[in-house]
């Protein structure tokens, strides 16, 4: 007769730290599950604006966006004068550029939920810190690769789209990217060692 043990993964102690680290998680996590629901709001509201907004109080033109409630620069054009395959073009910029910030916010969200229920070195948070690692590099290179379709379309209008945020984004993501290689190596690590029992 054959008897199988079920090993649980031993759970951190409940240190004064460990309350601490689960308490702020839990608040942490509800401003990410806030972030996120903003954060697809703005992607819906760019998407209202360019399709049905008939205003003249936001209008875009060669130097970014123009939100003013005065009569804007010749150059700037209201989102009504845009033609059919312009909105056509924009809709996929918009939702390119808004996907990686939503997802991060997601991610983060999802990362804080385990800390709050105590799963702190796990390959699901390796995982998710790897996923924000990519979104921190998409969301860095999006204004570019954007720009570079929508100039071979001939529709691109903001020509402000290199900044230097954007290249600290892409590092940040690099690095967010690196500690979650090591994180999951460590997990790897901790579960051969505990293989040896």
């Amino acid at each position: 007769m054959a008897a199988v043990v079920d090993i649980a993964p031993p759970q951190p102690a409940a240190t004064p730290s460990f309350r601490r680290l689960r308490a702020a998680s839990r608040a942490l996590e509800w401003l990410f599950a806030g972030l996120f629901a903003v954060f697809i709001a703005i992607a819906g509201g760019s998407l209202w604006i360019l399709w049905l907004y008939q205003g003249t109080l936001i209008t875009v033109g060669p130097r970014g966006g123009w939100i003013s409630t005065t009569t804007p620069p010749p150059d700037f054009i209201p989102f009504r004068a845009w033609p059919l395959a312009e909105k056509l073009a924009y809709t996929p910029d918009v939702l390119f550029r808004a996907a990686p910030t939503i997802l991060l916010f997601w991610c983060l969200r999802s990362l804080f939920q385990g800390y709050g229920r105590g799963q702190v070195f796990t390959a699901r948070n390796a995982g998710l810190i790897q996923a924000m690692g990519v979104c921190l590099i998409v969301d860095a290179a999006a204004p570019f690769l954007c720009h570079l379709i929508l100039s071979a379309t001939g529709y691109e209008i903001d020509r402000m789209w290199a900044h230097m945020a954007a290249l600290q984004e892409l590092v940040l993501g690099a690095v967010v990217f690196v500690v979650a290689l090591v994180m999951q190596a460590g997990h790897e690590i901790e579960e051969d060692r505990e293989g040896f029992v």
